[in-house]
């Protein structure tokens, strides 16, 4: 510890002098170029140089180095030195040149840290290839004085492919440094052919050195080593290889000179190249899948360069074949056993297939190590492999090989022969019938067994399924027979045998089996009496004995069962014993005892081919009971459950006997003996059927005599009612309905009844008897609990109105149909009256008021609804003005607008005329008849009317009726009831001068009474009808005139032909109303028609 602080101190007082240089003429770190110094192995320190001065120069060097020794000089004229080198200490050297120029000095201080630890380069001593493989290998030397024992070792390897030295990969090798290990040989797989092109290697070392303090580089390269490719042109590489699925191969062409690879082809697939050199191209395919059994072709197409310029041949094919597949599959389950101690039979799980054929498929070979013997075979050909046996040797030892060009896959067995056998199948099986129910068998087994004991198992299928089997011990022969025999057997029954064998000691596994053999027994007698049950019935006049038996089973009739003895005697005489023989298809024999109170014994035997069963034997005779009730049960989806209590006098057993309650005949009858314990009796629900009621009795035997211990009636599964009940009416009333219904028939209730469901609904417009029976259970009015209930009133109904009842009878299974009807309900009298009184007496009350109310307003109403002569002052139509009289003439009150003609109905109660309406020529020819020609009433006349057209003022009188179609005939009121003055004094007295005219302003100077010819100037000024226009014109006795308002009297319009008023003046009111009260009504409604 303190050298090396000492050391520590040293080193860093000394790294702070600088160097000392003395030269007198040249600078020393001009002519010292490139100087460093560095060490191999520590021992040694090497420093090198270069300096400005030509080669030829002689330059001698004078060195002295020293560290905690004396100082050493030498002298050389080499321009590099190798010197001692003390690693913990300060190496200090002083190099003096002595040149033609003068002398040149230099002095260095050096320790570990300035020199860097630089290894020896290694040397490449061999380097070989293997062209199968593809496989470089190489070895080196490197001198390990350089480093310490156990210090690692890292050495680069780098590979270099073609004339360029392309790199292709560097790898690395790790090692230990050991002073007498000086060889490293090291192997590499190319990716490419090593015929396809060089490879170069060279390799460099780094000394992984922990205890050195300075820089710690790799060494120098070593030289390099090549492998040059194949020499041969026109080929390609690898030719015919075999590399497994999945690899990555390297295909090249290698051509002469003057050739071009345009591409290589792989499955007549084109794949471009890559260069590796002058002449040589390459492809790499990647994840190769299995090939054809032939292989996979690859081309290499190629021209010559001087095809380019129209010269020399086009392109010709180079081509090789490579073989892609698996190498063998790891070999499973191998085993080896033997079937008769002369051979050994070897097998195995192939496992996949390699995919590789002819002399690249698998090999197999089994070899023997203990006798050295070996039995092979191929791929295509093997299945196992056969190895005869060694007389006397048991123990084996075998190794089974599988080798093909990818690989090879080995197994192990060692094998004690004995140990290990597997038993051939046995040949010459034969049955033979010792009886009907005992059988021989017989086999032979081939093999060398003398020496072993053997074990065969025997298996019996029985005809209804069953298996049964049999382990036989033998002592084993040589290629001997064996045999057994099988008792117990049952007879008329159909067998199939067959055998097999193994070694006992040890058991290895069973052997094959043999054929199979069929065989069918013999029958014999029915080994057992027959199960049978009795059933009286009738009085004591006539009674009837029943006897039931239930068939044989297969099993149990030996055969078939041809027919059945029935015997039968008194028991209490001695009288002979009858027997009856009925054929297999009864299981059933009726007794007739007539007038006979005797009890009698009763026998049933089975009869086959091969002999008569035991008897079976059974009384009449009974027991007194103590009153057995009828008992309700309900059984579950399982069965029925019977319990009754015990008796200790029950010596022969109880018998449960059970038939459907409504059974058609008694052959349904079904029984179950039971032994004397025995107080409960389960049956099963396979006996019953859903919806069955059934009686059950329990029978207890007491020496022979029979005595009823319990009966029970019900069901395992109720269901619904199967029909519905009877439903009628027995009487209805206004709010009522009594109805009644006939019990559902016990057969088909299937179930115990609970009750009844009694539905009701009202019918409407939507409601059918198809809805009816779709009612569910909110419609459900009552529910009749009590079964015996057969009717049941309905009240709170409406009177009139139909409705629809139902009833349907129900089980804990469910509902029955239903049973509907229709009835109404009867009508309510009272209310009936009350209907058509009320609103009678409503209709009487409101018209006296209405009567009494218009006798109270009648002058009201009659003013306002229908006044007898309306007021023209309320007429806006007959307002003038106040001064027409002062005004033009002209001037007109009212004016017609022009208008197509149109039909004036003028009704008259009483066709009265005038004799100026008569000796008017202008009313003749106005009336004329309906233009549709239907036949109208005589007090109906159609005038043709139509307004002037023209506003010119007319003088004369119209007298054609042919030119006065479209005139309406006035006429004076007041003249229709006057004494009428004489035409021709009117037209005296001037009648344009007074009185009305129409609007036409026509004068009638010139008209004639007496001439029934119209003037023929006066037809063009005809232009319709214009009211009185000049008020001062008028009379002063006319009516309506301005000195009459007074007498409320207004100017009527009249005719053309005559001055009488239409309106009637007020003077005449009376007279009016007496004789043409109907007129005025029917002019007021004709008035409220025009307006």
């Amino acid at each position: 510890m303190r050298i090396e602080l000492c050391f520590c101190l040293l080193v860093t007082l000394f790294s702070c002098f600088p160097c000392s240089i003395y030269s007198q003429n040249i600078d020393p770190s001009e002519f010292f170029q490139n100087l460093t110094c560095l060490t191999h192995d520590t021992e040694y320190l090497l420093c090198t140089w270069d300096t400005p001065l030509p080669t030829d120069s002689e330059v001698v060097y004078h060195v002295c180095y020293s560290s905690s020794e004396p100082q050493v000089c030498f002298q050389t004229n080499q321009s590099l030195l190798e010197i001692d080198f003390k690693a913990f200490g300060i190496n200090v050297i002083r190099i003096k040149a002595t040149t033609d120029l003068g002398p040149v000095e230099i002095t260095l201080q050096k320790t570990m840290h300035d020199v860097p630890f630089v290894p020896y380069a290694p040397e490449i001593v061999s380097l070989t290839s293997n062209y199968l493989s593809d496989t470089l290998y190489a070895t080196w030397h490197w001198n390990t004085s350089g480093c310490l024992d156990g210090v690692e070792l890292k050495f680069e390897i780098q590979i270099l492919r073609g004339e360029n030295l392309d790199v292709v990969t560097t790898e690395s090798v790790i090692s230990v440094c050991a002073q007498n290990n000086t060889r490293f040989p090291w192997s590499w797989v190319s990716d490419v052919p090593l015929l396809c092109t060089s490879h170069s290697v060279r390799v460099r070392c780094f000394v992984n050195e922990e205890h050195y303090f300075g820089d710690l580089k790799w060494s120098q390269w070593s030289r390099m080593r090549t492998v040059y490719g194949s020499s041969e042109v026109d080929v390609m590489y690898p030719d015919e290889k075999v590399v497994a699925v999945g690899s990555n191969v390297t295909f090249c062409c290698i051509v002469k000179e003057g050739m071009t690879i345009t591409s290589i082809q792989y499955n007549s697939k084109g794949v471009t190249p890559f260069k590796l050199g002058k002449n040589a191209s390459a492809i790499r395919l990647k994840n190769m899948s299995m090939s054809i059994e032939s292989g996979d072709n690859l081309f290499c197409n190629t021209r010559e360069d001087a095809y380019e310029a129209g010269m020399g041949e086009s392109a010709y094919p180079i081509g090789t074949v490579v073989f892609v597949g698996y190498p063998p599959d790891k070999l499973r389950n191998f085993t080896c056993e033997t079937r008769d101690l002369k051979k050994i039979n070897c097998t195995w799980d192939f496992g996949r297939t390699t995919g590789l054929y002819g002399h690249r498929k698998t090999i197999y070979v089994l070899h023997e190590s203990i006798s050295g013997k070996n039995v092979s075979c191929n791929e295509e050909e093997c299945t196992w492999l056969d190895f005869s046996a060694i007389k006397n040797q048991n123990l084996y030892n075998f190794s089974l090989t599988a080798s093909n060009p990818l690989g090879q896959s080995e197994a192990f067995l060692a094998l004690n022969l004995t140990e290990q056998i597997y038993l051939w199948p046995p040949r010459e099986f034969t049955v033979r019938e010792s009886s009907p129910t005992q059988v021989s068998l017989s086999w032979k087994l081939n093999g060398r067994f003398a020496l072993l004991m053997l074990l065969c198992e025997i298996q019996t299928n029985l005809s209804n399924g069953g298996t049964r089997t049999r382990n036989v011990t033998f002592s084993g022969l040589d290629d001997g027979f064996y045999n057994y025999s099988i008792a117990n057997l049952r007879p008329f029954h159909s067998y199939e045998f067959r055998v097999r064998c193994a070694s006992v000691d040890p058991f290895w596994k069973w052997g094959d089996w043999s054929v199979l053999k069929k065989h069918h027994t013999s029958p014999a007698a029915p080994s057992r009496k027959p199960d049978i049950w009795r059933e009286v019935t009738g009085g004591s006049e006539q009674r009837t004995i029943t006897v039931y038996w239930k068939p044989f089973s297969t099993n149990e009739a030996n055969g078939p069962v041809r027919s059945y003895k029935v015997s039968w005697k008194p028991l209490e005489s001695n009288a002979e014993q009858k027997s009856s023989l009925l054929s297999a298809l009864h299981s059933r024999a009726q007794i007739n005892v007539s007038g006979d109170k005797e009890d009698y014994e009763v026998s049933v035997a089975a009869i086959n081919d091969a002999g008569l069963s035991p008897a079976a034997r059974i009384t009449t005779a009974e027991l007194p009971n103590d009153a057995v009730e009828m008992e309700r049960q309900i059984g579950s989806a399982e069965g029925i459950n019977i319990t009754w209590h015990w008796d200790r006098n029950v010596s022969c057993g109880h018998v449960v006997q059970w038939t459907p309650a409504f059974r058609s005949h008694a052959s349904t009858l079904l029984w179950n003996r039971l032994p004397s314990h025995r107080t409960s009796a389960f049956i099963h629900s396979d006996q019953f059927l859903a919806g069955i009621r059934y009686n059950i009795s329990v029978f207890g035997c007491k020496e022979n005599k029979y005595q009823l211990f319990k009966m029970l009636t019900g069901y395992t599964q109720e269901l619904s009612p199967k029909i519905a009940p009877n439903l009628t009416v027995e009487g209805t009333t206004s709010n009522s309905v009594r109805i009644k219904w006939n019990a559902v028939p016990e057969d088909t209730l299937q179930g115990f009844l609970q009750g009844y469901l009694v539905y009701i609904m009202k019918q409407d417009n939507d409601t059918s008897a198809s809805n009816f029976r779709d009612l569910d259970s909110g419609k459900i009015m009552k529910n009749i609990t009590n079964p015996k209930q057969m009717n049941l009133t309905i009240g709170d109904l409406q009177g009139g109105t139909s409705y629809y009842l139902g009833v349907r009878a129900y089980t804990r299974g469910g509902k029955g149909p239903i049973s509907f009807i229709n009835v109404v309900t009867n009508d309510n009298a009272i209310g009936l009256i009350l209907a058509i009184l009320i609103p009678i007496v409503v209709a009487v009350l409101l018209g006296i008021l209405a009567s009494t109310i218009c006798y109270r307003k009648r002058e009201w109403i009659k003013e306002t609804f229908y006044p007898e002569i309306p007021n023209p002052e309320n007429s806006k139509a007959l307002q003038f003005q106040k001064n027409a009289n002062e005004g033009n003439k002209n001037v007109k009150v009212l004016e017609m607008n022009p208008c197509t003609p149109n039909n004036v109905e003028v009704l008259q109660t009483v066709p009265k005329v005038l004799d100026t309406e008569l000796n008017s020529p202008s009313t003749v020819d106005l009336i004329k008849l309906p233009e549709d020609g239907l036949e109208t009433d005589e007090s109906h006349t159609v005038i043709s009317y139509c307004p002037s057209a023209t506003n010119e003022d007319t003088s004369g009188v119209l007298v054609d009726g042919s030119g006065t179609s479209s005139q309406v005939v006035y006429i004076d009121v007041q003249s229709m009831y006057q004494p009428q003055a004489n035409p021709e004094d009117d037209v005296e007295n001037g009648l344009d001068n007074g009185g009305y005219k129409p609007q036409m302003q026509l004068t009638i100077n010139t008209v004639k009474m007496d001439s029934h010819e119209p003037a023929a100037d006066l037809l063009p000024e005809a232009a319709g009808y214009r009211p009185q226009e000049n008020l001062a014109s008028w009379p002063a006795d006319s009516p309506g005139s301005p000195t009459s308002m007074e007498n409320a009297s207004f100017g009527s319009p009249c005719s053309v032909n005559s001055r009488h008023f239409l309106i009637p003046p007020v003077d005449d009111k009376d007279s009016l109303k007496l004789t043409h009260a109907g007129w005025s009504i029917t002019s007021l409604f004709h008035n409220k028609q025009e307006g």
